[in-house]
């Protein structure tokens, strides 16, 4: 009995490892995709009038390219799937992603109109989005 309950708690804590693990990788995919991002929206809303008169579409564009790297690294770096199932998971990761884009372009909005700096406004809304993703994208669109 005690070999069986160690084996469950030994089992326990890799699977916690493995999550931890994949976490951290995430993480720093979704580091590198917000600094990608936020450079996207910078370049464009500091460099071009029409953008920056236009900072939700701006903020649109860089969140779709970031979201393309974020697909590409989470998965197969993160989730470590190879490319066989590779199109029964982007239409998924990207209507993750595409709700993640409303959410993000509704906070943007709501915040820039109720006079928040358009760069507090966007991280507010990318750590809502954050949330969003890692819990969708690990549920549903990456699950073994």
């Amino acid at each position: 009995m005690r070999a069986i309950i160690e084996a469950l708690i030994e089992a326990f804590i890799d699977s916690r490892k493995r999550l931890a693990a994949q976490f951290l990788k995430f993480a720093a995919v979704g580091a590198f995709n917000t600094v990608l991002d936020f450079g996207v929206y910078l370049w464009l809303t500091r460099s071009y009038a029409f953008w920056g008169a236009h900072i939700v579409g701006a903020a649109s564009v860089s969140f779709v390219l970031a979201a393309t790297s974020s697909f590409l690294l989470n998965n197969f770096w993160t989730f470590g799937q190879d490319a066989a199932g590779w199109h029964r998971r982007v239409p998924k990761f990207f209507v993750v992603a595409l709700g993640g884009l409303l959410w993000n372009a509704a906070i943007l909005h709501l915040l820039t109109t109720a006079g928040v700096h358009d760069i507090i406004a966007k991280l507010v809304a990318t750590g809502v989005v954050l949330i969003w993703n890692f819990t969708l994208q690990k549920k549903w669109t990456f699950r073994a």
